[in-house]
């Protein structure tokens, strides 16, 4: 059974957006300096493609909880 996936989304001081992904398994991916939200959403639209795919729930992590270890 897929495990899920959660992901933050931070924002940083310098007005962009880092999108923090911690997939089931614990290991943690990011992907950083998108400039707008938009930007964001798009690359969730395409991990929801891809975790559909392999049966994983994509959802978004309450507080730190995407960043916490365990």
């Amino acid at each position: 059974m897929a495990q899920r996936v959660t992901y933050s989304i931070v924002d940083q001081p310098d007005g962009r957006f880092d999108l923090i992904v911690r997939l089931g398994s614990g290991s943690l991916h990011a992907r950083t300096g998108f400039l707008t939200l938009a930007e964001v959403e798009d690359e969730l639209a395409f991990l929801r493609v891809l975790m559909t795919a392999c049966g994983a729930p994509v959802v978004r992590a309450e507080g730190a909880e995407a960043l916490s270890s365990g």
